[in-house]
C-alpha cells in the first residue's frame, strides 16, 4: 500500500470505506478501524490498513496496489516484508483480506459482493478491542473513593475473590493510575512464582523496574528475544516469546499470571499461553476506555472485574491530573472536506490544514500561551509534524518530529530529550498513544482533526499522569470551521460539555469545578490562569451534536428495507415522494447522504401503510407462509425452492449455475416425456434458450419476489443464491420436507389448471 499511498494520499482507502458503507451501512463502516498498529514477530511497529471485529473474529484488511505482493515487480526486501507483517497479523489470530486498488476501481460491485461473503451479509460489527465492554461482576464504584484508596480497594477485592476460590479477575484502571504497582503488590502479597506477560518490549522494561523497586527480596528476570532468564521467581516476557518456547517451561513453573493490556487476550497467541499454564490465579490488567456495545469477549477470558476505574472517575478521585481547554478557533474550513464514519478524506484535509497560517497559528499559540512548558503537538501526518517541528526551530525553540516509522532507538533519543527539557517541543504523528510513559507532559496540542474518539482519547490520555508541581493538563483544540457531520472530536465532544469558558476545568474533582465557578462567575480568573492571557468573561456553547450517537439505536433505510415485507423499490419511491420521512439525513457528500429512521417511525409507517413488520424472529414464519400461499403466474416458484433444497449447502448457499441445469433438467425433461412444459410465452417452452437466458429469467422470475422479501439473496459476482441465514438455520427436518410436499403440490395444481 506504502507505493500507493506515497502517490495518491488515503484515496484507496477512501474508496474502501465507500464500498464497505455501500455493502453494510454508513452507521457500520465506523467500526473499521483504520491504520490500527500491532507489532510482527520480532516487535517491529506495523500498521494494518483496517482492522475490525466482527463477533469473535479480529479481521485485518489490506489495500494494495497490483504491484504490493508480485515479487517481479518489487524489491525482494519490500515483498518478504509484506509477507512477515501478513503472516504477524495471522499469528495473532487474525483474519485477513486483501483488495487491490485497480479492483475496487473497475469491479466495486464484486468486492461488495465479496465483503458481503466473508463477513457475512447482516455482520455483527462491534467496536475493537481498544474499548471494553461495559463491566459486570464484582466492578466497584471508583466516584466515592479517596485518592489512592482505588488500590487498597482494587487488593482488598482480589483477596477477596482469592478467599472464595475465584482463580481470575481483571483490574480495570485508566492510563497513570498505578494498575501495574496494584498488581505488583497484589502478587507480592501471594509471595509466589509470578508471570508477567506483555507485548512490548517498553511495557515489559517497565513492569521488571516496577517488581524490582517494589519487590526486592526476590529475583525478577525478563524472557524476549535474546534475553532468556526463565528461573527468576518473577519472569516479565513478551507473549510472542512465551508462546513459541512454552516447552522450555513446566505447566504448574507460576502460581501468578499477569496479563497486561489484557484487552489483546482474545488473541490466539495469548490463548494459547493462557490455556498453558495452570497458575492459582490470573489477572488482567487494562486501562482502556469502555465501551458501549454488548461483547463480552474479554469477560468471558477474565470473569470478574476486581476493579473499575475510568477517565473521568479517575480525575474527580485525583488520580489523573484535572484537564483544562482552550479552544483555539482557526479560519481553516472543513464543511466541504470530505467523509465518512471512520475519517477525513486525506486529500481533502491535506489541502484545508497543511496551510502556513494555520501552522503558525500553531507555534503563535505556544509562544503566546504556554512558553517553556513540555508540549507534544499531534499532527495529522509526518509530513506535517515535521513543518510544524521546523517551525518551532525557526523562532529558536528546541522540537522535533517523531512517527510510527521511526527507529525505536531514535523515538527513545527524542523522548529522553524531552524528558530532560532537552527538547520542549514533540510533534508527534501516529505514535505516543500507547506505551509511552511521561507525566512531565504538560500542554496537549490536539493540531489534528480527527473523527474517532478512540484516537483521541488514547492522545489525551498521553499526558494525564501526575506529577509533582503540575496542577492540570492545559489541552488546546484547535477548532476548525466544520458542519454539524463531520465536527472533529474536541474535549467538549468527548466528555458532552456544551459550556466552555477559556481554560476553565473541563474535568476535575466536584469540588474544585464548583470553587473555580464560583471566581468565573465574579469575572475573576483562577491562580493557575494567571500565566495564560485569556478573559475570564469569554465564554462560548459548545455544538456537541454527533451523528453516530444520534444514529446509534436507528435503522438505515437499507435496513428498512429488510424489516417490511415490501419490495426495495417502494422504499425508494415512498422516500422520494415524502411519505417516509427520515428522522436523520446525513450528508456525506454533496451527491451522498445516507437515511436513517427511528424505530417507532418504522412501526408506524408499517401500520400506516399496512406492512408487515418482520425481524430474524419471524422471518423463518414468513418464509413458511410465502411458500404455503405460493402465489403462481407460472411453475417458477417451486422449481426454484426444489432446487435449492436439492443443491445448498449447510450455509443455505446454491450455485446459480446448478438452478440454471435444474431448471432445463426439469423442463426438458416434460417435453422429452411429452407433458406440457409451460405457457406458449415462457422461454422453456418455446426451446432453444441458453443457460444466460434461462438464468435472468429465473432472477426476473420467480427470484425476485423472495429477493424482495429479503428471503433469498443473490451475489451476483460470485453466482450464488443464498437463503437468509436467520431462515435457513432455524428450518427443521419437518419444515424441509413440508416446504418439499407444498412445491410438489403446487406443480401438480398448476399443470392440471394448465391442461
Amino acid at each position: 500500500m506504502a507505493q500507493y499511498r506515497s502517490a495518491s494520499g488515503s484515496a484507496a482507502e477512501d474508496l474502501f470505506i465507500d464500498l464497505f458503507s455501500d455493502a453494510f451501512g454508513a452507521e457500520k463502516a465506523g467500526y473499521l478501524y483504520s491504520q490500527y498498529h500491532f507489532y510482527d514477530i520480532y516487535q517491529n511497529s506495523r500498521y494494518a490498513d483496517f482492522v475490525l471485529e466482527n463477533g469473535a473474529r479480529r479481521i485485518a484488511i489490506e489495500i494494495d496496489d497490483e504491484t504490493s505482493h508480485n515479487k517481479s515487480l518489487v524489491a525482494s526486501n519490500k515483498f518478504y516484508d509484506d509477507l512477515l507483517k501478513q503472516n504477524s497479523m495471522v499469528h495473532l489470530g487474525w483474519d485477513v483480506y486483501r483488495w487491490a486498488v485497480r479492483q475496487m476501481q473497475i469491479q466495486p460491485e464484486a468486492v461488495k459482493d465479496e465483503l458481503r461473503v466473508f463477513l457475512g451479509s447482516h455482520p455483527q460489527f462491534k467496536e475493537i478491542e481498544d474499548y471494553l465492554p461495559q463491566q459486570r461482576g464484582k466492578a466497584l464504584d471508583g466516584t466515592n473513593l479517596e485518592l489512592k484508596k482505588h488500590q487498597v480497594e482494587a487488593l482488598r477485592s482480589l483477596q477477596e475473590m482469592r478467599d472464595h476460590s475465584e482463580t481470575i479477575a481483571l483490574l480495570y484502571h485508566a492510563t497513570g493510575t498505578g494498575k501495574t504497582v496494584t498488581a505488583v503488590m497484589d502478587a507480592k502479597n501471594c509471595g509466589r512464582r509470578v508471570l508477567f506477560l506483555a507485548h512490548t518490549q517498553e511495557l515489559i522494561n517497565q513492569a521488571a523496574d516496577t517488581f524490582r523497586k517494589l519487590w526486592p527480596s526476590v529475583t525478577v528476570g525478563r524472557y524476549m528475544e535474546s534475553m532468556k532468564q526463565p528461573n527468576a521467581h518473577v519472569v516479565c516476557g513478551s507473549v510472542q516469546s512465551i508462546a513459541l518456547h512454552l516447552d522450555s517451561f513446566k505447566d504448574d513453573a507460576f502460581d501468578y499470571l499477569i496479563v497486561d493490556e489484557a484487552h489483546h487476550a482474545a488473541a490466539d497467541t495469548y490463548q494459547k499461553v493462557l490455556s498453558y499454564f495452570k497458575p492459582a490465579f490470573t489477572l488482567g490488567l487494562t486501562a482502556t476506555p469502555e465501551r458501549t456495545d454488548d461483547n463480552k469477549v474479554i469477560l468471558e477470558i477474565f470473569k470478574n472485574t476486581a476493579h473499575k476505574l475510568d477517565i473521568q472517575t479517575a480525575v474527580e478521585i485525583g488520580e489523573l491530573v484535572p484537564i483544562r481547554c482552550i479552544r483555539i478557533h482557526t479560519n481553516i474550513d472543513l464543511t466541504k472536506v470530505r467523509f465518512n464514519s471512520v475519517q477525513y478524506n486525506i486529500r481533502d484535509l491535506e489541502s484545508k490544514i497543511y496551510v502556513p497560517e494555520r501552522n503558525r497559528l500553531i507555534v503563535d499559540t505556544w509562544l503566546q500561551y504556554v512558553r517553556n512548558k513540555r508540549t507534544v503537538v499531534f499532527c495529522a501526518s509526518v509530513k506535517h509534524a515535521e513543518q510544524i517541528a521546523a517551525l518551532f526551530c525557526e523562532v529558536g525553540i528546541k522540537a522535533a518530529s517523531v512517527s510510527g516509522g521511526m527507529k525505536q532507538s531514535k523515538r527513545k533519543e527524542f523522548q529522553d530529550k524531552f524528558i530532560s527539557r532537552e527538547i520542549q517541543v514533540l510533534c508527534a504523528c501516529d505514535l505516543l498513544n500507547e506505551g509511552w510513559d511521561c507525566p512531565e507532559i504538560e500542554v496537549l496540542f490536539m493540531a489534528r482533526p480527527t473523527m474517532s474518539k478512540v484516537l483521541y482519547t488514547q492522545q489525551l490520555g498521553r499526558g494525564m499522569r501526575l506529577f509533582e508541581g503540575k496542577e492540570s493538563l492545559m489541552v488546546f483544540d484547535f477548532v476548525d470551521n466544520a458542519s454539524q457531520y463531520n465536527m472533529p472530536q474536541s474535549l467538549h465532544r468527548l466528555f458532552k460539555l456544551k459550556d466552555y469558558k477559556p481554560g476553565q476545568l473541563a474535568v476535575a474533582p466536584s469540588a474544585k469545578k464548583a470553587a473555580e465557578a464560583d471566581l468565573y462567575a465574579k469575572g475573576e480568573k483562577p491562580e493557575a490562569l494567571i500565566d495564560w492571557p485569556v478573559d475570564a468573561t469569554d465564554y462560548e456553547l459548545v455544538d456537541i451534536f454527533n451523528w453516530q450517537e444520534e444514529a446509534e439505536g436507528m435503522i438505515s433505510q437499507m435496513e428498512f428495507v429488510r424489516r417490511v415485507d415490501v419490495q426495495t423499490e417502494t422504499i425508494e419511491r415512498y422516500v422520494r415522494e415524502g411519505k417516509l420521512v427520515p428522522d436523520l439525513v446525513v450528508p456525506m457528500s454533496e451527491h451522498r447522504t445516507f437515511k436513517y429512521f427511528k424505530e417507532d417511525s418504522l412501526e408506524k409507517y408499517a401500520e400506516q401503510y399496512g406492512w408487515t413488520l418482520i425481524d430474524d424472529s419471524n422471518r423463518k414464519d414468513m418464509f413458511m407462509d410465502m411458500i404455503r400461499q405460493m402465489d403462481m403466474s407460472y411453475s417458477y416458484k417451486p422449481v426454484l425452492v426444489k432446487a435449492i433444497l436439492l443443491y445448498a449447502d449447510d450455509k443455505g448457499r446454491v450455485k446459480l449455475d446448478d438452478i440454471v441445469s435444474y431448471f432445463r433438467s426439469y423442463y426438458e425433461g416434460r417435453r422429452t416425456a411429452g407433458l406440457v412444459v409451460e405457457k406458449k410465452n415462457s422461454i422453456f417452452a418455446k426451446g432453444g434458450y441458453t443457460d444466460k437466458e434461462a438464468e435472468r429469467n429465473i432472477l426476473a422470475n420467480p427470484f425476485k419476489r423472495f429477493e424482495d422479501m429479503q428471503m433469498l439473496r443473490h451475489t451476483k459476482t460470485l453466482g450464488i443464491v443464498q437463503i437468509d441465514e436467520s431462515v435457513w438455520k432455524r428450518l427443521t427436518k419437518e419444515e424441509l420436507a413440508e416446504i418439499e410436499r407444498i412445491c410438489d403440490e403446487k406443480i401438480e395444481t398448476y399443470y392440471s389448471r394448465l391442461k
